[in-house]
């Protein structure tokens, strides 16, 4: 499979072995979201367990896709646009996106190349995760009127960064590096520091993707060391 997958690769490309392609796509692409339905409709059955695992360890060892050219200016592009709208829209207004968010784009254009044994990132792969990050994007930041609201999704902006900042704090002051927590200990820290609710969730799995909780248990923690 992953043979013929990299034959693929260079005929649609016209382009050695040996060079990255430059991908040549037409205008009517299907939009993923069209593509996934389909799939959907077409395999009723779920492939087996075995032959899933199988194929991620596979692409995990033996595949390690390169970003080519034309992917990253699709990943840019998107990334420059939301961060400085063509519009001319206040920076106040915008989709609040740092590095850390086009490293992730980059990281999910591999990713989705590595789920087709493909040795370079395509065009293709880059529009898929831009047309996934554009929803995500629509879900998350905007209100229902279609507006930027950097009140949700975690996106608030310097207020949020000073509560987590404040919540790190007073983690590794009261519960200290290294020992364990409950999750109801969380929650009277954060009582402590007036946070609400859904603000907490979402600042435990940022806390979580940073390095400094671990999940040991349904309701347990471990503060790790900085």
């Amino acid at each position: 499979v992953h043979r013929d997958e990299k034959a693929r690769t260079n005929r649609n490309t016209g382009t050695s072995r040996d060079g990255p392609p430059v991908v040549q796509l037409t205008e009517d692409r299907m939009p993923m979201k069209d593509r996934l339905e389909w799939v959907a409709q077409f395999q009723k059955q779920p492939l087996p367990a075995e032959l899933v695992r199988d194929y991620i360890s596979y692409a995990r060892e033996y595949c390690k896709p390169v970003l080519t050219k034309e992917a990253g200016e699709v990943l840019k592009d998107f990334f420059m646009n939301l961060r400085y709208p063509e519009d001319g829209s206040n920076r106040r207004d915008t989709v609040p996106i740092t590095t850390r968010q086009l490293e992730a784009l980059i990281r999910l254009s591999q990713a989705r190349a590595k789920a087709c044994l493909r040795e370079y990132v395509l065009r293709e792969d880059a529009l898929d995760v831009v047309e996934l990050m554009s929803r995500s994007v629509d879900e998350i930041h905007k209100d229902e009127f279609g507006a930027i609201d950097r009140s949700r999704g975690g996106a608030g902006g310097v207020s949020n960064r000073k509560t987590k900042k404040a919540f790190v704090n007073e983690l590794y002051r009261i519960i200290g590096a290294g020992a364990e927590c409950t999750l109801d200990d969380l929650r009277r820290i954060a009582g402590k520091l007036n946070c609400p609710l859904h603000d907490f969730s979402t600042m435990v799995d940022n806390l979580r993707n940073d390095g400094i909780l671990m999940k040991t248990g349904s309701n347990n923690y471990k503060v790790l060391t900085l």
